[in-house]
């Protein structure tokens, strides 16, 4: 992978989580305000049920021990007269104080250290009364949670929305890295055949050659034509593939003989032995397959075992079946694929590294084009791969059809 790629992508992965972390600092700070406020707020409202609750009790002791004077009894000045508090029951009391104080409860027992005694025969104590306190507790926590609730939304929607962006941004990126790859492989792949036929054009009209020179420049400036030619139809098929205009024509095929002819083919055309082909095929089973748009599947997978392996290679091409489908498998002993790499190996001029380091020649369409074909076919087509320097396994499901 290329330095110019990670620098951008780890300041991009570097700003998303900050400003992740600057919101959820801010949404645990919100809360802990909300947290101290609400129990500032719960403090002085149960402060003023407090005084109102001595208040209570205030007034319940005037009523109880209302004072008597003589001028009350008409005797006079200087005449004393003793008469007894004008009481209520104790019943009759806690049902003024309750129904002017609805937050204070007249129990027999005290709930607080603080509760004050009712002057009465029996012990009664004025208090808070529970289920207020409860219900007080049960606000606030509602109310916390329903901020907590709302902090939450508000983050995980600016977090949801800079994903999408930040998604969407790295696509963009991909898509412009894979372009500039793209011009830079089709560059190569056109300058490279090109400045080779000139080569042989101008040795072979500026010199006087024997006849074997003439036969093996001729059979090279074949292989630099046919590379032209390759490139071009693959060119046209991303182009048909991408309009959905892939001109397929499947018929009833045997496929064992058919890939052992094909594979022949393109193991003589690649390069006499240097696939180090094996091929296991089960005979008997039939599929419907487009020969000419299925050899364009073979001879891409059986190119990149040539390219991504290293001598001796050993490439071995599978053919078995289960109840329902014909299954191909491709197998080579090459440079592998890494576990990251492996979800984004069909899409279109998807390489890995960069062009202007990499050795390996391509356009990256191939794989591409494999994966549209054998989709046009009704099947699928997979790769697996136990790591770098592991081998890579390409595996063809389709259709199988009766005899």
């Amino acid at each position: 992978m290329s330095p110019h790629r990670l620098k951008p992508r780890s300041m991009e992965r570097l700003i998303f989580w900050g400003v992740a972390f600057l919101l959820l600092s801010q949404m645990a700070w919100w809360i802990a305000v909300q947290v101290r406020e609400s129990k500032r707020l719960q403090d002085a409202r149960i402060a003023q049920m407090r005084a109102g609750r001595a208040e209570a009790w205030q007034l319940d002791s005037m009523a109880f021990l209302r004072p008597t004077s003589p001028w009350e009894t008409g005797e006079g000045p200087g005449v004393v007269v003793g008469r007894l508090p004008d009481t209520r029951t104790l019943d009759e009391r806690k049902q003024a104080i309750e129904s002017r104080f609805p937050y204070v409860a007249v129990l027999p027992t005290p709930v607080e250290l603080d509760d004050p005694v009712l002057l009465a025969d029996a012990p009664a104590y004025l208090t808070l009364r529970p289920e207020v306190l409860m219900a007080m507790d049960q606000e606030r926590t509602l109310a916390l949670w329903r901020t907590a609730g709302e902090a939450a939304i508000l983050v995980a929607g600016v977090l949801f929305g800079m994903t999408y962006i930040y998604r969407k941004l790295n696509a963009e990126m991909e898509v412009m890295f894979r372009q500039r790859n793209f011009i830079a492989s089709v560059t190569h792949e056109l300058k490279t055949p090109i400045a080779s036929l000139r080569v042989w054009m101008e040795t072979v009209f500026c010199r006087e050659l024997a006849p074997e020179q003439k036969v093996r420049i001729q059979s090279l400036m074949d292989g630099d034509l046919r590379r032209l030619t390759d490139l071009v139809g693959n060119l046209l098929e991303t182009a048909r593939a991408d309009a959905g205009k892939l001109a397929l024509r499947p018929e009833p095929t045997e496929l064992a003989p058919w890939l052992e002819r094909t594979c022949r083919e393109l193991d003589h055309r690649l390069g006499e032995g240097l696939l180090g082909l094996r091929l296991v095929l089960a005979p008997g089973i039939f599929a419907a397959i487009d020969p000419k748009g299925f050899a364009m599947v073979m001879e891409n997978l059986l190119s990149n075992a040539i390219k991504y392996a290293s001598d001796p290679r050993e490439t071995t091409v599978t053919l078995e079946a289960d109840r329902d489908h014909a299954i191909i498998s491709v197998q080579d002993l090459g440079y592998g694929i890494s576990q990251h790499e492996i979800p984004r190996i069909f899409q279109r001029f998807y390489r890995v590294g960069d062009e202007m380091t990499r050795s390996v020649p391509g356009t990256g369409l191939g794989l591409f084009l494999c994966r549209e074909i054998v989709r046009g076919h009704g099947g699928e087509i997979r790769v697996s791969s136990l790591g770098s320097g592991l081998g890579t396994t390409f595996t063809i499901r389709l259709s199988r059809l009766a005899r």
